[in-house]
């Protein structure tokens, strides 16, 4: 008997590349090879050759490589075992199939069965199928998944067991039924069904949703792994999908059955989804066999954020390319689309690499000019960047970091751009905090403490000094006993003005340094204001939000002329 290798070479000697190929692409022969258009990106040279003597293709532009199998699969966007059986026939090769394991045959035989029963029990259960129509499930999608409903009762084993008798054990191990005092009881119950297919189309499990007036259970149960199904090699939809990821090179991973029913429905079908658990790096292998290209659309609270990253890190192990989007304000696909469905198509376009996407995102939340958030972005970053294998992916994420922050990882020394001046003097920056408590004790150690009128405090930057300095701007004829009594309770507060009271006796503040403080001050807003913009303008601009960056832009010019006009007035 042929092995499968053996088949595969039969079906090489009897095909020719050249004739295989020629059906595609229109060939000119120059010299020993066969050069034309490649089929699988636009050119206008011809770049894509064929070598009858290696009986082999490659294309110079895009990289494209590989015999008669990988051809005819990437041309006509089908998996190897429809390239294998489409070739054979060309071939004029008789397929031997393997002997299939009649114990996992017989599995997957209740499997099928228990979907074909549950699916026709849909129909015969009003409050089940309102309940499927009322979340905005189609009959075309009832009738493409396969959906279906369990009334419980005794109805799945006598369908099973109507044509063809299963053991105990087989129906146990099938993970439909449970053991109660002896008898087999079916082990799901006044729920909605979902088939969960291989990636060949073999029902291999199911997710059961409760209907709302059933109390009983989790809202979701998923069947148990069994001889036929492992929940961290297989996705929801990974079958339905297969054609559409190989077509659009790019697979779309949500969080769950819903999201990827409500997108086939709105057009988008080339998404999967974890099946109850944490995504895993078998579950990304599975599917980096159609496309190397995956596209993370979590819902947009603190676990599908944190489930986001965890992604992006087993992608890394595989160097997928890795992006991401948000559906915000919608938690999720399921959400979005019920709202806006014509919206998820400009949701998907958006589309940014992970890396940058939730780099914006954590952002959004630090401001770069305290310490503590630098320092945090900081870790971050080199912490995501470590897990990055590829040093094309690598170079890439480093510039889009310093896009962003103008932190500089490169050599992964972690330090922020300075200002030439400060970098040939030698000089550390002084952190804004650090002015304002100075310029606050400063005030402090004056004779009569009272705020200039020409001093504005929106300029300040630390709360703590800007409550007592709008206290001391309030109130007249104060002394440092009334504001120490004032603010007792603050402790930062309450040892500066302990240690001035404690100074002034030795030393009178002064009125020139008071001016150059706060002259220093107003600079540092100004700079701490240009690098905020600087950072939200370049995130709009990754996340090709167009109106938020031209909103920004006109913000950011209104600043640059508040801080020309306080120039100009300096001078004067």
């Amino acid at each position: 008997m042929n092995s499968s290798r053996e088949q595969i070479e039969q079906i090489k000697e009897r095909l020719d590349i050249v004739d295989v190929i020629s059906k595609y692409v229109n060939l000119k022969q120059t010299g020993k090879n066969y050069s034309g258009l490649c089929p699988f990106h636009s050119e206008k040279t011809p770049s894509f050759i064929v070598s009858p003597e290696l009986q082999r293709y490659k294309c110079f532009g895009c990289g494209e490589a590989g015999d008669i199998f990988n051809f005819v699969q990437k041309i006509e966007n089908i998996d190897f075992v429809e390239t294998l059986e489409k070739l054979a026939k060309e071939a004029g090769v008789k397929l031997i199939k393997k002997a299939p394991n009649t114990h996992l045959q017989r599995l997957e035989e209740i499997n099928k069965k228990a979907a074909i029963y549950y699916y026709k029990q849909l129909r015969k259960h009003k409050d089940a199928l309102e309940y499927i129509h009322e979340r905005g499930i189609t009959d075309q999608s009832i009738k493409d998944f396969g959906i279906g409903y369990a009334p419980g009762g005794f109805g799945l084993l006598d369908s099973i067991q109507k044509d063809s008798k299963y053991s105990k054990k087989e129906l146990l191990l099938s993970g439909l039924f449970i053991l109660k005092n002896d008898k087999l009881r079916e082990k799901f119950f006044r729920r909605i069904m979902f088939p969960i297919r291989s990636s060949s189309g073999k029902v291999i499990a199911f997710t059961a949703r409760v209907l709302p007036s059933n109390k009983y259970g989790p809202k979701y149960m998923n069947s148990p792994e069994t001889p036929i199904y492992q929940k961290k090699n297989n996705l929801y939809g990974q079958y339905e999908s297969r054609q559409q990821i190989r077509k659009d090179d790019l697979v779309i991973l949500c969080e769950g059955q819903t999201d990827v029913i409500a997108a086939f429905q709105a057009g988008i079908k080339n998404i999967v989804a974890p099946l109850g658990t944490a995504l895993t790096k078998e579950q990304l292998e599975r599917i980096s066999r159609l496309t190397k290209n995956i596209l993370f659309i979590f819902d947009t609270d603190t676990a599908g954020q944190q489930a986001l990253e965890k992604a992006f890190v087993l992608s890394q192990q595989l160097s997928l390319n890795t992006y991401a989007t948000s559906t915000s304000p919608y938690k999720d696909i399921d959400e979005l689309i019920k709202h806006e469905p014509k919206k998820i198509k400009e949701v998907i376009s958006k589309k940014v690499d992970a890396y940058t996407f939730m780099l914006v995102n954590l952002l959004e939340k630090r401001d770069l000019n305290r310490l503590e958030d630098y320092q945090k972005t900081v870790s971050w970053m080199e912490r995501m960047l470590s897990f990055v294998v590829n040093p094309t992916l690598s170079s890439f994420y480093v510039k889009s970091g310093l896009n962003l922050t103008k932190i500089d990882l490169s050599k992964k020394t972690a330090q922020m751009t300075r200002p030439k001046e400060e970098v040939e003097c030698g000089r550390s920056p002084i952190i804004p905090q650090d002015l304002e408590v100075l310029f606050l004790q400063e005030l402090l150690f004056q004779k009569d403490i009272e705020i200039d009128k020409n001093i504005k405090l929106k300029y300040f930057f630390n709360s703590e000094v800007k409550e007592i300095l709008r206290y001391i701007k309030r109130e007249q004829n104060l002394d440092r006993e009334k504001i120490l009594n004032k603010f007792d309770d603050n402790n930062l507060i309450k040892n500066l003005l302990q240690e001035s009271i404690f100074s002034f006796s030795k030393e009178q503040g002064s009125k020139d340094e008071l001016e150059l403080l706060y002259s220093s001050i107003v600079k540092n807003y100004f700079k701490r204001k240009e690098t905020e913009y600087g950072i939200k303008i370049a995130s709009a601009e990754q996340m090709r939000n167009s109106k938020e960056s031209k909103k920004l832009l006109e913000e950011f010019q209104k600043l640059t002329n508040e801080k020309r006009k306080y120039e100009e007035n300096s001078r004067l």
